[in-house]
Order: structure tokens, then sequence, then C-alpha cells
């Protein structure tokens, strides 16, 4: 089935969706959706020149004119924010692939809703996935795939270090680079900085080895820029970064531990999965899974087999494992 998309949402990401979109045999833009980008042509607005698809005001009216199949939402990391926007395109009768990282494992944020949104997919006969790199992939999937080489898996630790000063703005602001210890603490408590879908990862780590976690953990906390260990653009005493674990219990025995530091200057990024196994299973991607352009190759990847899959709500850990759209 090919994929008709409907792209909500142009921020970088969403534009990067259209780019990546382009020329596939079996995917196309087909409408957009995006109060600040009204009447422009989606292709020039990502640069890849005149699409003949002009972006709407409103996702209920991109869904309307362009009798798609498939919505591709990029528009924020919370269930709370999301919700009207995924049970809209349900309700007009598209699947939904999101970027949203807590719709990845939305039972977690909102459990009511995510209930009310799988039977809503399954009345209207469409899938909806939460999908990208983290949560998504490198902390959850990534995993699950190699846990597949083992007989018995009793234990899984997975570090992510990402150079935030190589990742795109919003990503620097979401760290608190610059601020002070203070201002990042008031952040995270507001919520408004940190990595969101951690929890979420352990949980669908959970879900795919089949262990009963009694309880979910997070901590979070700065990193900061000292003279004996500066950052690129960041004064000694303010922030470069923040560093977040999740951890996984039973019965009081951490079983899933998640460590994820994303920091301006961070030395030796890369990805880490260890699995106390048999057999023993130790993998690091050196540099580690580019966040921003493995996002989009998460979301468009994930269109076709969504489209193609059972109604309801779906996660990562539902699903065959897949290559590139072409």
């Amino acid at each position: 089935m090919n994929a008709n998309v409907v792209v909500v949402g142009l921020g970088p990401i969403g534009r990067e969706m259209v780019r990546a979109l382009g020329g596939r045999k079996h995917a196309q833009v087909v409408g957009a959706a995006d109060p600040l980008h009204a009447g422009h042509d989606v292709g020039e607005l990502a640069g890849v020149g005149r699409l003949g698809v002009a972006v709407a005001a409103s996702a209920k009216e991109a869904y309307a004119a362009a009798h798609g199949n498939v919505a591709l939402v990029c528009t924020t990391s919370r269930v709370h924010t999301i919700a009207s926007q995924i049970e809209e395109a349900v309700a007009a009768g598209y699947a939904v692939v999101s970027t949203c990282e807590e719709l990845s494992w939305p039972e977690r944020a909102d459990a009511a809703w995510a209930d009310r949104i799988d039977r809503l997919a399954r009345e209207r006969g469409v899938g909806v996935l939460g999908v990208g790199v983290n949560p998504g992939f490198v902390m959850d999937r990534l995993p699950l795939a190699l846990a597949a080489t083992c007989v018995k898996v009793e234990r899984v630790r997975v570090v992510r270090v990402v150079d935030a000063a190589k990742r795109r703005g919003p990503l620097r602001q979401k760290v608190g680079a610059g601020l002070t210890p203070e201002e990042f603490r008031a952040g995270v408590a507001s919520g408004q900085l940190g990595h969101v879908g951690l929890r979420e990862s352990v949980a669908l780590i959970a879900r795919g080895l089949g262990i009963a976690l009694d309880a979910i953990s997070e901590t979070v906390d700065c990193v900061v820029a000292t003279p004996e260990a500066p950052r690129e653009g960041v004064a000694a005493g303010r922030v470069a970064g923040v560093h977040q674990v999740a951890t996984g219990s039973q019965r009081g025995e951490a079983l899933i531990t998640l460590d994820l530091e994303m920091s301006l200057g961070a030395l030796r990024p890369h990805d880490r999965v260890q699995l106390v196994s048999d057999p023993p299973v130790d993998v690091v991607v050196h540099g580690g899974i580019q966040g921003d352009r493995g996002t989009v190759g998460a979301a468009v990847n994930a269109l076709p087999r969504v489209l193609a899959g059972p109604p309801g709500l779906r996660t990562i850990a539902d699903l065959p494992l897949f290559g590139v759209l072409l």
C-alpha cells in the first residue's frame, strides 16, 4: 500500500520529513499543515522545489483536502499536548506515525487516553505509532533486536552519549546549555528541560523481553563545565548539558538501566548496548546514531508497516524488523 502522507508540523524535523519522502516509489507528500506556514508550497518550504502542495492552516483542513491515508505528526513531545491532534487524525480515517516521544508508550503518561485512542483506532481501522531514534531505536528497539540472539537475558544496560553541539538548536535548548545549575533544575521541575522518553524506553524493553517490572525510576542532573573540563562555548560553572538515568526494577533489583548524556562537547559520543545474557552481548556504535536524521529515517520507514499492520495503538516492540522504505 502506498503511503499518501500529510505532514503535520513543519519545524526542522517536519521539513526534514518532506525532504526524505522526495523520490520514494511508495510514498508521497499529499498534504501538510502548520499555521505558521499556511499558504506556502511545502516543497519550497522544505527546500526541495515546488511540489504543488499548499500548507494548510490546520490539520483538519489538510486531511479533508488531501485524501491521504497516513498523518506524519511532528509537533510535540508530550501526550497531553498531542492527544487532540492524534484523535483528529484518527477520526478523519488516517493512520498516524508521530515523533512524539511519550507516544512511544503512552500508557505511562495517560493510560486512560491510551485505551481510548486504541479503541478509536480499531474502530476506524488504522494504526497509531510513536517512533524516533530515542525512544524508538537506540535505547529500546536495538537492545531487543540484539536480545533475539540470546537464550536468556538477565539484565540490560544501554549508554548513549551525544554531543549536543553537533545537533539542531532546539536540542541544545532542551539540555539547558548555558544556564546556571539552579536555572536548569527549575527548568527540569517545570518540564521544560531534559529528555523525554527514557522511561518509555524502559517500558518498551520490558514488554519486548516479557519482564514484569515493579517500578520505573528516573534521575535528571546537569553536566557542568569546569576549568578542568571546559565545554565548547560554555563558561565554567554553567550547564553544558543533561545526564539522565532511568531504571526498571523488579523486587528492588535493577534489571534495565538506560544512561543518557547529551551535552556540548561530550567526550567520545557513542551508543553502547550491554546484555547480561546467554550468550553475553556488548555492542558499541562509535559516534552514535545521529539523532535528527535517525528520527526522520525511523518515522519514514515505519509508514508502510503501520499502514499494512493491524489497527490500534502500536509500539516498536510490536513491529517486525524493517529496513529502508524505497
